[in-house]
């Protein structure tokens, strides 16, 4: 049976609830809060581990990709300001399959982020104070101590949901004195680095770029770059709540997003490479690769300044080392809970999550993020072995910018647009291509990690949403999405990929060839099991979002074969692998435009756009 169509205007009555408080600097503030927050204290020495001194390349790279993929999202963001953005445009262009499992991937990425900047405040603390025991090393890895480590990181997310259940003006005001705080300790530290300069740090060890031009690229998400821009896009998931959209969030996208964190971050990776101290670091001078292990792991900036004098400012450091992170996690659950919410919206989650409390905040969505959160602390229970993974899981969202405004350009021809982008479909497709580079660039680990996970939306989509909305027959349904999970559980336990600590595949794990094509086997046998049992609706529902799992698929066929995969000498080696994936990336964006189409909710949009108008009109 077909679900029913909500009547017209309800899918954007939901905002009505939500209060408009965030001001411009309010925007900018919770921008670069959520980008300087663990990034600053611990992304320079992941990257210079990776890159060496070229990481200072890296992180212009990062904001030249971060400024591409940005332009769509501001003609999106001041057309259509919502709370919980990037989870709700999908929906509007592709339906229910592309708009679920987009929102899946956002969701991961949301719950993972105050974990992350939680991770960072027990490590620097925990480094600083080992008496406290929060800290021990695995595989040479700095992680979170069991029971003490992680249980201190439970309670700094309990510390998230008590401020967050206050409403988003207590986050925003609040926020706006922590920026200012968190701009100023940056720019000091850097500032006190820069007086033990050493210029022969800079050619040390194989020169400029000691690990080949590859690792430039590769250091994007695996030292922690697009993990330290990852506030670009976020400003849009409190369209809602702000006031001004239409000005205002193409402002804070460029100066908060992008400018202030470029000339911090550019600032911070050269002073901490010219204050490289080998012998206080206990590393051989030059051996970058080293400093992932070294006794500056935990703290890096805090012993670069402390080695070069500056003992009396650890007390300071040490502060903001708590505060940064935790401000962040504090953003990044608030932005969890919209999402959440915004998926409520959408009919992808029960109603119930849209639950508003008396400040104006998605309770219900916040109390299902904080819980969701603790289990996240025990796969990887470390920033440096974290960041990579929660870095593809933010670009996943990305992807959909371009794909969504072309469609938007055909179906909704009419909308206003206070920005409307010029050569529109070249900064689609730019955009859309710099996503799925950056999501390759993060190496066959984190890939393989994150998009099984991400895999597991199918299932959840096929026996609850499908079925909810009449799309499918229910036991078919059931049948497909239960087969699937099983299979999922057998193919992810022996591949020995998953949540391996060393980053590397156990032992006794299956070969490439049987565990790629167990999977993929398994993936394509659920689309066609559920195409097959599902209505006219219903697979018009799947033949509209297929591509993103065909792209993901093809994805990890090439990021194991390429350059940033495990083998010793890749098949697809640089830069032959770098064109093969632009031309996959080009032919997926193709696909995705042509796949998108008029549907219920952007018709609803334009109903309730047409009556405001006319009301106003009336109103003269």
């Amino acid at each position: 049976m077909q679900a029913s169509v909500p009547a017209e205007g309800a899918y954007e009555a939901s905002d009505a609830h939500l209060k408009k408080q965030i001001s411009l600097f309010g925007l900018i503030a919770l921008a670069v809060s959520v980008q300087i927050g663990s990034g600053w204290l611990l992304a320079t020495l992941a990257a210079s581990s990776i890159a060496g001194p070229a990481s200072i390349i890296t992180w212009v790279l990062g904001a030249v990709f971060f400024a591409v993929i940005g332009v769509t999202w501001m003609e999106l963001g001041t057309m259509l300001p919502r709370s919980g953005a990037g989870v709700r445009y999908p929906r509007l262009t592709h339906g229910a399959f592309l708009s679920f499992f987009n929102g899946w991937g956002y969701l991961i990425a949301a719950l993972s982020l105050p974990v992350i900047e939680a991770q960072a405040v027990i490590t620097y603390v925990g480094g600083h104070w080992p008496q406290l025991g929060w800290l021990s090393k695995s595989g040479g890895t700095v992680v979170l101590s069991w029971p003490r480590g992680i249980l201190v990181g439970f309670g700094l997310l309990f510390v998230f949901f008590f401020l967050n259940s206050m409403g988003a003006k207590l986050l925003s005001e609040s926020n706006k004195w922590v920026t200012v705080w968190k701009l100023v300790i940056p720019i000091t530290t850097a500032v006190l680095m820069f007086t033990a300069f050493k210029s022969a740090n800079f050619t040390i060890g194989g020169g400029f770029t000691p690990r080949g031009s590859g690792a430039i690229f590769g250091a994007l998400a695996s030292g922690g770059i697009v993990f330290a821009y990852s506030g670009l896009r976020q400003i849009l998931d409190f369209g809602g709540e702000a006031v001004n959209p239409q000005r205002n969030i193409p402002i804070a996208m460029i100066v908060g997003g992008l400018l202030i964190p470029l000339v911090i971050y550019g600032v911070l990776q050269v002073g901490f490479i010219g204050a490289i101290d080998w012998s206080d670091a206990h590393v051989a001078p030059g051996n970058w690769a080293g400093l992932m292990s070294s006794g500056w792991a935990s703290a890096p900036l805090l012993n670069a300044v402390t080695a070069a004098g500056f003992t009396w400012f650890a007390t300071v450091l040490l502060t903001d080392a708590a505060l940064s992170p935790a401000a962040t996690g504090w953003v990044w659950l608030g932005i969890g809970s919209r999402s959440v919410y915004s998926m409520s919206v959408n009919g992808e989650l029960p109603k119930r999550a849209q639950k508003i409390n008396k400040y104006g905040t998605p309770i219900v969505g916040l109390l299902v993020c904080t819980l969701l959160g603790f289990f996240f602390f025990f796969p990887a229970p470390s920033w440096y072995s974290f960041v990579s993974q929660v870095s593809v899981a933010l670009t996943l969202s990305y992807v959909m910018g371009g794909p969504v405004m072309m469609v938007l350009r055909r179906t909704a021809p009419d909308m206003h647009r206070p920005v409307r982008v010029k050569w529109a479909y070249f900064w689609a497709i730019a955009g859309f291509v710099a996503s799925l580079m950056l999501i390759y660039f993060a190496g066959w680990v984190s890939l393989i990690n994150l998009f099984t996970i991400v895999f597991l939306a199918l299932p959840v989509y096929g026996a609850y949403n499908s079925v909810r909305n009449g799309w499918s027959n229910p036991v078919g349904s059931w049948v497909v999405s239960g087969v699937f999970s099983v299979a999922w559980i057998l193919i992810a336990i022996g591949g020995g990929w998953l949540f391996n600590r060393d980053q590397k595949q156990s032992a006794d794990g299956w070969s490439f060839p049987v565990y790629y094509t167990a999977m993929a086997v398994a993936v394509v046998a659920f689309m066609a099991g559920l195409y097959a049992v599902s209505t006219a609706e219903g697979r018009r529902q799947v033949r509209s979002g297929v591509w993103i799992v065909g792209t993901f698929l093809v994805m990890l066929l090439i990021s194991y074969l390429g350059e940033y995969g495990p083998m010793n000498s890749p098949a697809l080696d640089g830069p032959t692998d770098l064109i093969v994936m632009m031309l996959i990336a080009i032919g997926s964006f193709v696909w995705a435009v042509r796949s998108g189409g008029p549907t219920e909710e952007l018709t609803q949009v334009l109903a309730h756009q047409q009556a405001e108008e006319q009301a106003v009109a009336d109103a003269r």
